[in-house]
């Protein structure tokens, strides 16, 4: 098998069971997961940067970029955003929706594209916008509970890749950055979380506190797998592939949570799926 092929797929597994990892944290509040996967990210993000010479030059410019650093948080925010989301919509038995969510942020990423960067958007591409959308719309408006999992999953993902997009930080060295800048705040929440609440780590388990320490690892590796995967394959090969994330969850949800999933929920998703297999076929007839 090709090795960006293998290498970004090994990080699309893990993503794509990403469910049952943060399920065995449910008796956890997902506000201490959250504070855990970021702080745990650092050491994790510090090893691989160290090991990388163009990652720790990526680190040290943008170091002495303000205007960077600010947008760093920024994105930081938003990234943090997208990750407690989907800790809860696991807690809360709702995957499904929640991989509504990464299913609908290729398409917010070329409407966001248009807008803000005047990318061209094909003929193909509007209509994968329009029958996600319709989709997306037929969901909401038939579904008891509001979809707001799915939809702040896609929105937050969105634009946390569009906003990275225009920045000199890489993916991994960027990440450090986003984490080490969310630290203080972070610090400044688990002792008030000490204080206040009764926190999980070091009162239940001992294979509770191993979860949450490997928080950390199974957030950096497959991003960094992704990110080598990427760099050797064509980029239509990467947003094929990219389905299998929140496939996988889908099947999760539905096969091995035994979420429930109607009519009305199958039809919203019909024409979500419609939506990314005209994505799809827009990138191969590119190349």
């Amino acid at each position: 098998m090709n090795r960006g092929i293998l290498l970004i797929l090994s990080g699309y597994l893990i993503w794509g069971f990403f469910p049952i990892y943060w399920s065995l944290l449910n008796h956890v509040e997902p506000a201490e997961i959250l504070a855990h996967r970021i702080i745990w990210s650092i050491p994790i993000l510090l090893l691989f940067v160290g090991l990388k010479s163009s990652w720790r030059s990526n680190v040290r410019s943008v170091l002495g970029n303000k205007g960077e650093l600010l947008l760093l948080l920024v994105t930081g925010v938003l990234i943090s955003i997208n990750w407690g989301t989907y800790i809860l919509a696991v807690s809360l038995g709702r995957v499904i929706e929640g991989s509504m969510g990464y299913f609908l942020s290729p398409m917010l990423n070329i409407l966001g594209g248009f807008i803000f960067f005047k990318e061209r958007v094909s003929r193909l591409q509007k209509y994968a916008i329009g029958s996600a959308t319709v989709g997306s719309l037929y969901y909401v408006v038939s579904v008891d509970v509001f979809p707001w999992f799915g939809l702040v999953l896609a929105f937050s993902f969105a634009s946390y890749g569009l906003m990275r997009k225009g920045m000199k930080s890489s993916a991994v060295p960027g990440l450090l950055l986003e984490t080490v800048l969310l630290l203080p705040i972070t610090v400044f929440f688990v002792v008030w979380m000490v204080s206040n609440t009764q926190i999980s780590f070091l009162a239940v388990d001992r294979s509770t506190d191993v979860l949450l320490f490997l928080a950390g690892i199974v957030t950096v590796v497959p991003l960094v797998l992704f990110t080598s995967g990427a760099r050797l394959l064509p980029m239509t090969t990467a947003g094929i592939l990219s389905f299998i994330n929140p496939t996988l969850q889908f099947l999760v949800g539905y096969y091995y949570f035994s979420e429930p999933f109607n009519t009305d929920q199958f039809i919203g998703f019909v024409g979500i799926w419609l939506g990314l297999l005209l994505y799809c076929y827009s990138l191969m007839k590119k190349t």
